[in-house]
């Protein structure tokens, strides 16, 4: 977890996005109103990089997309709450979807949902 940045911006480019799991993180408000949501996902841009994170509603789109960026515009600056992964951190999207199974994908989903923001 990141807070406090500011010139706050991402670097994207195109990709094919899978989104494996998503839900609105309802203690938390980006600074234009829009409630962001937990996500995990996959984009695929010569290889498959995975995401888990809380993030502005609009990098959850699945299809030919921007790559995923996690920072959030806050009211008082930039945050971001992700998942870092070990590369490559599944074998296979078989894989990454019998880890949501596991208790560990459980806590940390549920940590990331738990988040708020003031």
């Amino acid at each position: 977890m990141s807070s406090g940045a500011s010139g706050v911006g991402c670097a994207a480019g195109p990709t094919r996005r899978t989104v494996f799991d998503k839900a609105a993180v309802p203690a938390m408000r980006n600074a234009d109103g829009t409630t962001p949501e937990f996500g995990f996902i996959v984009d695929d841009s010569g290889h498959d990089w995975y995401t888990m994170a809380v993030m502005n509603p609009r990098n959850l789109e699945e299809g030919d997309v921007s790559s995923a960026c996690t920072w959030m515009v806050m009211g008082n600056s930039g945050a971001e709450a992700s998942v870092i992964f070990n590369e490559p951190p599944f074998a296979s999207r078989a894989a990454a979807k019998a880890w949501m199974a596991t208790e560990q994908y459980a806590q940390l989903k549920a940590l990331l949902m738990s988040l708020s923001y003031s």
